[in-house]
């Protein structure tokens, strides 16, 4: 890509040229040819270096809210010569808040070399980080390349867990009442439910005593108890009720509760803290969204609001 310093180039040609014809002498025409060809074989030998660039970034994949987040960038160049400039817009995004920042950045004779960038971390979410529009520069700055290669990468601030004021203990929680279901096959069982024969009923199942008193055969039918799932429904996004959802999960997990978190369209199912952490860094790679109306049968829903915890 041609640059405004190429038309310079050429202006300062046209007047080397004037120059050569209206003075009388050596001087004139030496001028003359340095100033034509001093820049072309300037941008000839900055060529290389240019197209041997490498430029590789890293940023951590986890940091706790508040923690130091940096972007390494690491230019390689194989050639002799340095490259002139190198300049690009890096453009940070946190895909959870959708806060969007975007530093202009240039450097200047680039060898071997290391620049280190940090990344804002006050906010929870997933920080999308990419460079864009990369230019670099030829000496004098004649002929501009673009890579074509578009470099992104993620860093996720996930919450610090902190346990809301009325909950202190999930021990003080009344216990999920217990649902039973026919056991399939039938079987022995300490837990049973009388109801009328059926034809294929097993014969064995008959309760003769109630069955005399009732005038109908009436048999014990086996239940086994169905395990009542945990519900957490995040209402709101802030930083509170994020800190407070990540303890919840962490908690729930070590007492062995499964669990499935709500948030706006989306749910994950927890049954451990890797889990856990799978459904936060799921969590905060989304828009943040209101959660919709819970629908389903559960033994427990908690309810995350405005930094406040409910159950029922």
């Amino acid at each position: 890509m041609l640059t405004i310093n190429f038309f310079l180039y050429l202006f300062l040609c046209g007047l080397a040229y004037l120059f050569s014809l209206t003075y009388v002498g050596w001087f004139g025409g030496y001028l003359l040819w340095a100033v034509i060809a001093l820049p072309p074989a300037l941008t000839l030998l900055s060529l290389p270096s240019m197209l041997s660039l490498r430029i590789s970034c890293r940023v951590p994949e986890r940091v706790s809210l508040g923690e130091k987040a940096e972007l390494n960038i690491k230019f390689s160049n194989r050639r002799l010569l340095p490259v002139r400039y190198c300049s690009f817009t890096l453009r940070v995004v946190n895909l959870f808040t959708g806060e969007s920042s975007s530093y202009p950045m240039r450097y200047g004779l680039l060898d071997d070399s290391e620049s280190i960038i940090s990344l804002p971390s006050s906010s929870s979410g997933t920080l999308l980080c990419s460079l864009e529009d990369q230019q670099l520069s030829s000496y004098l700055g004649l002929l501009k390349l673009r890579p074509r290669r578009q470099w992104q990468a993620k860093c996720t601030v996930m919450p610090r867990p902190k346990a809301p004021e009325n909950m202190a203990s999930l021990e003080s929680l009344p216990p999920v009442s217990q649902n039973y279901r026919p056991k399939p096959g039938g079987g022995y069982s300490e837990e049973h439910e009388l109801r009328q024969y059926r034809p294929g009923d097993n014969i064995n199942s008959i309760h003769w005593k109630l069955s005399s008193k009732t005038d109908e055969l009436i048999v014990r039918e086996p239940m086994e108890p169905v395990e009542s799932s945990t519900a957490v429904l995040l209402h709101t996004t802030g930083e509170l009720d994020l800190s407070h959802l990540y303890w919840l999960s962490l908690r729930l997990c070590s007492w062995n509760i499964q669990h499935v978190i709500y948030f706006g369209s989306a749910s994950a199912l927890v049954s451990n803290e890797t889990d856990c952490r799978c459904a936060m860094l799921q969590l905060l790679a989304l828009p943040r969204a209101k959660c919709p109306a819970l629908s389903g049968s559960f033994g427990r829903v908690f309810d995350l609001e405005n930094g406040e915890v409910r159950w029922h």
